[in-house]
Order: C-alpha cells, then structure tokens, then sequence
C-alpha cells in the first residue's frame, strides 16, 4: 500500500502540481484503479490503468450491453420471454457460477427480469441464459463479444459471459465500456441505481454496497461489481455531480468493503480534478510569442502560442489552421494544457492567396467552447525563379542509341531546400518513371538526368525533350521549361550530329 501511494504522490506532482495536497491523501488498497470523465472521456487518474486484468463479474457489462444492441435493432423487446434450458437452470443452482439466483428449467422469464438479475444480484445463470437466446450457445455468444470488444476499441479478451471465470480487461477499456454503455443506452442507469431486486419471492440486494448496506455516495446511479479468487475485489461505479459525471474502476482490492472505501476515495477525486480542470480551462488564454514578419512562398516560416492562466492540466482538442482550413498534422484531439505551454505550427506556404494569410490556434474544450489567437501575417508577392540548361540542344539520332540528357537548375531564391513537381517531358506529355512531385532543389541548385534510348524500331521524326519544373497554374513558383529538339534518322540518311549547350559543351556524352 505504502508504494501506491508513493505512485500515486509522484504521478501527481508530475501531471497535476496545482491539486497535489488532495491527491496525496489517495491511499486505496486495489492494485488497479482508472478514473474518468464520464462527459468527455478524459483521464482523470490511472494507476496500472492498462495492465489487463480479470474483471470478474463485472464481465456482465458487456453481455448487458449486447442485449441493450438487440433491443435497439428490434430482435427483442423487454418482454419477450426467454426460455431456460437444462444446463441453465443447473448453473443457475451451482455456487461455481455466482450468484446463484435458481431459474426453473423450461420456464420462461422476461428479458427484463433476467437484465435486472444479471446487474443487481449478479447473477451468472442468466448471462447464459440471453446467451443462449440471442446466439443460440454461449460459445458463439461469447465470440460476439470479443468482436464488439474490437469495434469498440477496447483492450479486453473473453472466454465467457459471465466472469464466474477469467476473462480480461484493462481498467482503463472497462471505464470505456461503462461510458459508451451510458451514453448509448442511458437507461440501463435505471437498473443499475436500483439498490435490489425482488424475483421468485426473494430480495437481492444490488452488490454494489454503496447503494444499500454502506453510506450511500451522493448521486451514484451505479454501475457494477466482480469477485473471484483470480481477480480478487472490483467494482465500476459512476456518479453525477453538478451535472458531471464520474466513472471510476477498481481491480483486485483486498476485500469487499475495501473496494467501496477505494472507489470512494476515487470518484472524490475525480470530482475534484473535474471542479479544478473547469476552472483552469475558464482561466486558460493562448498568445502568439512567436511569428514572422511576412511569409514567402516555399519558405518555411515559424509559429508559436503559449498558454496562460493554466492552473490545473486537463486535456482539450487542439488545431492550427491557416485561412480558416485545418493545417494536416497538427492537430491533437487529445491535447495537454499545462502551465506555459507551447505550441508551434512550422508552415510552409505553396501558393499566393492573396496579400495577407490569417493564422490560427484553437483550443476546443469538451463542452465546445473555444480558446484561441489569431494573427495575420503580410505574404510577398514574390513566386520562386528558376533559370537552367540542358546539356544538349538539339541532336540527330538514330534508332538503338541512347541519349543522356541532363538538367542544370540554378535560381538566387536564397531557400535552403525547397521541394516542387517536376518531370520529364516528350512532346509535351509527361514520361512514365520521369516524374517527381518532390522534386528538391537545395541552395537554389538542383541536377536531374533522363537516358533516352531510341528504339530500334523509331521512325524518322522530330521530338522536342524537355524538363519541366513547376507547374503552369501555380502562383508560389514560375514555371521553368528547358528543352531540346531530338531528331530521329535511319544511319544511311544521315550522320549522327549534336549541338550541345555551351556550359556543357566539354562534358556532353557523345551519342
């Protein structure tokens, strides 16, 4: 315990200085515990929150929520009758199988009432029985629930429907699994804040003890317990304050009165972190620290936001834009603000929209309320020049040879690394393999090679070979074409000639 709550002080000081005399006081006895916003999702505290774990009977969310789906797509109603069969009604009567709560074998009972057993006493049985009902076995239910586990997202393996035997789940995928269950079919809350049930002339009383035996925690409205030897004591429970709600999960406590006084602790904590992280999200601001003076095409330019007023970390969605329109990579819906942090959106802009662009930093908070800076930056009017040669400007061949021709680009744009379309061209057409959306120029020089073999079958005939860089409708770089005129001859018509650039009038291959 004494090295929980050691983790427990550290993982504080490092993610939440400003609530640390109130986490320090966390002391629980689980080995697992994960508290959540039940609004908005967030983690609000994890310890060993994605180590799996045998959840016990708190497996039954998941049956429960696969019988909440079927009602929804109309396969069963709350009073449609189930029929039990023989090897339910004798799991119903075995202590291997808790809570043994006796079904009557070839008797029928309402979905309604095997939901209500399945969630207040816990019963085990009666997992089986809807499993049977909805897949017609328990195996091929329980193969239904590791692929809704998958859509789901969660990290989570099982073997039965019931948890009277391991199953696997991480804290954090069963606080998920409770959150969706609620928000997808808020009415299973209407059984689980239910503090028993009576069946058959017998009272259970609902296992989760904060709803009866024990001090009742305010606004709790459920959710589930576990227990057996693998997993030892869990609870998921979940409660509403001041409109907010609080999920909390425990694993493998030392005892049943333990896991409650656990979970206790948790969902104050969680209200806690709540209350402090509204607060520092109404006192957040963002400001530019940092941006250039004016922005040139193909020239990457910096921009920086700090945060201010941050008094407790929470998580929000985050996003830079430019113009208004999403800037790809950086965005983060699962932001940390933190005391003075700092965001910075490296942008290079491709073409000139216009005199000035306006940029943007935007900080959504789970209820949908923004937090942001803008600024607008002057662009210059100036698109990127290139100048260039190719070894060769026109040339007379014949078939079977092949040419090297090769492209010099050089420009005074003062870029380090600038990267454009470009490709080789016959007659105006891109070649297949000569083509380059990337093409980079470093230092305003670039170099590019096209081996032009002639086949053996050409016909006579004038080409014109050229490179191009960039393309015709950009406004960000004026477009180069250099080309060189390439005539095909039969040997016996003519000799090979080549009229070679100047600048590379020494180097050029002969054909």
């Amino acid at each position: 315990m004494k090295k929980r709550l050691l983790a427990t002080v550290l993982a504080v000081m490092v993610c939440f200085c400003g609530s640390l005399p109130y986490a320090s006081a966390l002391s629980f006895q689980a080995e697992s515990a994960f508290v959540m916003d039940g609004d908005t999702g967030e983690e609000l505290y994890s310890y060993n929150g994605d180590v799996a774990r045998v959840p016990a009977s708190m497996t039954k969310v998941l049956t429960a929520y696969i019988i909440y789906q079927e009602l929804e797509a109309g396969n069963l109603t709350m009073d449609t009758p189930v029929r039990i069969s023989h090897n339910v009604a004798v799991k119903s009567r075995d202590a291997n199988y808790p809570t043994a709560v006796p079904l009557t074998e070839g008797a029928t009972y309402t979905v309604e009432t095997l939901l209500n057993l399945i969630m207040i006493p816990s019963a085990s049985a009666s997992c089986i029985a809807m499993a049977e009902h909805i897949s017609g076995s328990e195996s091929a239910f329980v193969a239904r629930m590791n692929q809704t586990a998958d859509e789901l997202g969660l990290n989570a393996t099982y073997y039965n429907c019931h948890g009277a035997q391991p199953n696997y789940i991480t804290p954090r995928s069963q606080a998920t699994l409770t959150k969706i269950f609620i928000d997808t079919y808020p009415e299973i809350l209407n059984i689980t804040s239910k503090s028993g049930y009576s069946f058959n002339g017998t009272y259970y009383n609902n296992t989760n003890h904060l709803l009866n035996t024990m001090a009742p925690y305010e606004g709790l409205d459920g959710f589930k317990t576990g227990t057996i030897a693998e997993a030892g004591y869990c609870v998921t429970t979940t409660a509403v304050r001041n409109g907010r709600r609080v999920i909390s999960v425990v694993m493998k406590s030392t005892s049943d009165y333990q896991r409650f006084a656990d979970s206790r602790q948790l969902l104050d904590y969680g209200f806690e972190q709540i209350r402090l992280r509204d607060a520092s999200r109404a006192s957040t601001g963002v400001t530019f620290t940092a941006q250039p003076s004016s922005i040139r095409p193909y020239q990457p330019a910096s921009f920086q936001v700090q945060l201010t007023g941050v008094t407790a970390a929470y998580n929000a969605k985050a996003q830079w834009y430019v113009n208004g329109e999403p800037v790809p990579g950086y965005g983060n819906d699962n932001f940390q603000a933190t005391a003075n942090k700092t965001s910075t959106l490296t942008y290079t802009l491709r073409e000139i929209p216009g005199d000035t662009i306006t940029v943007s930093f935007v900080l959504t908070m789970p209820d949908g309320t923004e937090k942001r800076a803008d600024t607008t930056v002057t662009v210059e009017q100036r698109p990127l020049e290139y100048t260039g040669s190719l070894n060769i400007l026109r040339a007379a061949v014949y078939p079977g040879k092949t040419l090297t021709i090769t492209a010099d680009i050089e420009g005074e744009n003062d870029i380090g690394r600038v990267q454009l379309p470009a490709s080789w061209q016959m007659d105006g057409q891109d070649i297949t393999n000569y083509s380059n959306e990337n093409f980079t120029i470093i230092n305003d020089a670039a170099h590019s090679q096209y081996h032009m073999t002639i086949p053996a079958d050409a016909q006579p005939g004038t080409h014109t070979v050229g490179f191009r860089v960039g393309n015709a409708d950009s406004t960000g770089v004026n477009q180069l074409v250099l080309t060189a005129e390439i005539e095909i001859v039969l040997p016996a018509q003519a000799e090979e000639e080549i009229v070679q650039s100047p600048e590379t009038a020494e180097t050029a291959p002969a054909a």
